[in-house]
């Protein structure tokens, strides 16, 4: 006896099921890293906040130096100690680095006083810049670096002056190539901030990451304002990255979300937006190789204060941003906020650590309990759906089995008279609500 599509479809259903949820990322494919910072009090120290760190599944730390702030304050006179400490102290762990050194920090200029007035494509800077790194190297022969990053979040301050980027392409293609000769196997990247990877230097940082062996991309997602957007938007962003860059592992060097009420924001919120990331990370695990979560600890006042007069952008919005991108808070020895119990669930939920919390009681996880009416199902043309009175306005997608949108309704509530389904082949969906503190899935078929 012949069967029918549907039936063959409900026989592989559970299948096509327990596929899309084995499809995840994993502790050999895809690296946990977290920039550790410290609390307010002394006794909590470095050695607390990595292991606590690793005791979760993080193997890999970013180390962030500034060319002329941070390791040639003065011409010619260069400091080096905090890299000879990082030499002896990571292979301890079995910990690996990503070394940023920054030519460039967001919209700040970081060359040598007495190179400010030269153009990056100069010889001059150049060369200096490998005698930079023949230093560097010689500091760290024990440091295991999974990558080299040559300038943070650079988009910020080339903008869109295309011979500024024809100049620090050209400088970054020689002082990257300089780089895997003085230590062979190394892999080199440059930091973009997401809008101007996927936006306004989309085009600029196509012919700079020729040049690149990871794409590096820090990712904030937040409006002009600095007020946050919906933490749901992390899978379209997602997306669009891996669709720029389909070849390509990519490396988020930076990824986090403000928990304070200056942006819009909360810490359910803030630990909605980390449930989102794993879930989108799981959709695109063959493409997104690391994520860096940035930071361990909020900063102090004094420490939002100095950024800020760095930065040059005193907005209220942007102080709040600064203040509270932590996973832990700072007061004290510090305190896990939800976002950071969310981290280590969502971690040990894929196989990174075994640590003894309680999950099950997550703050974000998906509340399937809800009383919801999906009909017809299977459906053929329209979708009928019903929510309890009190829920109101979610966000509604649709996902085929291999976790790709087929639409997605901003709105949704009672009111709506039915999703069209007629342009689905037939299959298994999985339709999910949003809210801002709370999220619904579904499975259902559709058989014409």
């Amino acid at each position: 006896m012949r069967m029918k599509p549907l039936s063959i479809l409900l026989v592989f259903a559970g299948l096509f099921y327990f596929s899309t949820i084995r499809a995840q990322i994993n502790p050999t494919n895809n690296i946990i890293g977290v920039d550790i910072t410290l609390p307010q009090n002394s006794t909590y120290t470095y050695d607390s906040a990595l292991i606590s760190c690793y005791n979760f599944g993080t193997r890999q730390i970013g180390l962030h130096f500034l060319w002329k702030s941070g390791l040639e304050t003065t011409p010619g006179v260069f400091t080096f100690t905090n890299l000879d400490i990082a030499n002896a102290y990571y292979p301890y762990f079995n910990v690996q680095v990503d070394l940023n050194i920054d030519p460039i920090e967001t919209n700040i200029l970081e060359l040598p006083t007495d190179l400010v007035n030269r153009t990056f494509d100069d010889i001059v800077v150049i060369d200096r810049f490998k005698i930079l790194l023949d230093s560097v190297f010689n500091h760290i022969p024990d440091l295991q670096l999974s990558s080299l990053v040559i300038g943070s979040e650079i988009d910020a301050y080339l903008g869109t002056d295309q011979a500024k980027w024809t100049q620090y392409i050209t400088f970054y293609r020689e002082v990257a190539a300089y780089a895997k000769s003085l230590r062979p196997g190394l892999k080199v990247a440059c930091e973009a901030m997401f809008t101007g990877l996927t936006g306004s230097a989309a085009t600029y940082l196509q012919a700079l990451n020729s040049n690149s062996d990871y794409i590096g991309v820090s990712y904030y997602p937040i409006n002009n304002d600095f007020t946050v957007k919906s933490p749901t938007v992390a899978a379209s962003d997602f997306s669009v990255v891996v669709d720029l860059y389909p070849a390509k592992p990519i490396f988020f060097y930076q990824l986090g979300y403000p928990s304070s009420s200056l942006c819009n924001s909360s810490e359910d919120k803030q630990a909605k937006f980390i449930e989102q990331v794993f879930q989108s990370w799981d959709t695109y695990h063959e493409n997104i190789k690391m994520i860096d979560f940035t930071w361990l600890h909020d900063w102090s006042a004094e420490a939002v204060n100095y950024w800020s007069d760095y930065y040059g952008i005193s907005d209220t919005a942007f102080i709040g941003f600064l203040g509270s991108i932590g996973l832990r808070n700072w007061d004290g020895n510090g305190s896990d906020k939800q976002a950071f119990i969310e981290l280590k669930c969502q971690a040990k939920q894929r196989g990174y650590n075994t640590l003894p919390i309680n999950c099950e009681a997550g703050v974000t996880s998906i509340n399937n309990s809800d009383q919801i009416s999906i009909f017809p199902n299977p459906a053929q043309t329209k979708l009928k759906i019903e929510l309890p009175s009190d829920l109101k306005n979610f966000h509604l997608t649709i996902y085929n089995q291999f976790g790709q949108i087929e639409k997605s309704v901003p709105d949704f509530n009672n009111s709506n008279t039915g999703i069209d389904v007629s342009n689905l082949p037939n299959g298994l969906y999985f339709i999910v609500l949003h809210h801002s503190d709370r999220q619904i899935s579904r499975k259902f078929l559709i058989d014409k």
